[in-house]
């Protein structure tokens, strides 16, 4: 049956109105999420998961109990699971959408996996605690998986780990990297990453992101690349081989 003008018009100007309110809502409810996730990954980085109180994320946050119980009703497990995503899904994108570009740009494999990783070791260089927390949490080498605590550091994981392996795999076929096993290498590469990032967290953080990133780039190309490869890089990137500024009291001098 046909619904008479009038009421079209009533239930449109109701449907009209509820909208903003719907809106208002959903920005309401994010905001929420973002304050307490951002607080919850702070205490965690501090406290470790099994550590950290709903309490404490609760003055972190200037969020209520209630509210956090509201927004995440599985609790502090959701919350970490909601960190994990977020954060998962924020680093695999940025380090993918600059690796894409750097090989549009130049169409080389290496000059585009170095753009990734000084991506990816910006990014967690401007979230030290996320670091902290995966560092802290999975408590196994980046290179073994996937043993995690949630369905989305297991994808996160995966995710990572195959397109490393299909970069190692190109590069084995372009005659650029050294003819081994792509898998391993991949897995030692991730390895080699969480190392050099841990240090840099026990060390203080002192080192700039440059400077972490310099040090994995020539581990990268140290370690993966054919003698040829590594000497035209030696030739064609002289800062990247430089003697960076002593910040330890250490003999830092490079081979």
């Amino acid at each position: 049956m046909a619904i008479p003008f009038w009421n079209r018009y009533l239930l449109s100007r109701q449907m009209r109105s509820r909208s903003p309110k719907k809106a208002l809502r959903a920005a309401r409810a994010e905001l929420y999420r973002r304050l307490i996730c951002d607080a919850a990954e702070s205490v965690i980085a501090t406290h470790g998961f099994a550590g950290a109180r709903v309490e404490e994320i609760a003055r972190v946050s200037g969020v209520s109990i209630g509210t956090i119980y509201r927004v995440f009703p599985g609790k502090k497990r959701a919350i970490y699971r909601a960190i994990q995503e977020q954060r998962g899904t924020e680093l695999l994108g940025t380090t993918r959408a600059v690796g894409l570009a750097a090989w549009q740009q130049r169409s080389n494999l290496i000059d585009a996996m170095l753009a990734g990783l000084a991506s990816l070791v910006d990014y967690f260089v401007r979230h030290p605690d996320y670091l902290k927390v995966v560092l802290r949490e999975e408590q196994s080498s980046w290179g073994v998986g996937p043993s995690r605590k949630t369905q989305e550091q297991v994808a996160m994981w995966r995710e990572g780990i195959e397109g490393t392996v299909l970069a190692m795999r190109q590069g084995i076929a372009e005659g650029t990297l050294v003819d081994d096993d792509p898998d391993a290498m991949a897995r030692a590469w991730l390895a080699l990453q969480q190392a050099h990032l841990g240090y840099w967290l026990e060390q203080g953080r002192r080192a700039s992101a440059e400077e972490v990133t310099a040090r994995l780039q020539r581990q990268f190309l140290r370690a993966f690349c054919r003698p040829e490869v590594l000497a035209e890089y030696r030739t064609s990137h002289p800062k990247l081989w430089a003697a960076p500024e002593d910040t330890s009291g250490a003999d830092r001098r490079l081979p």
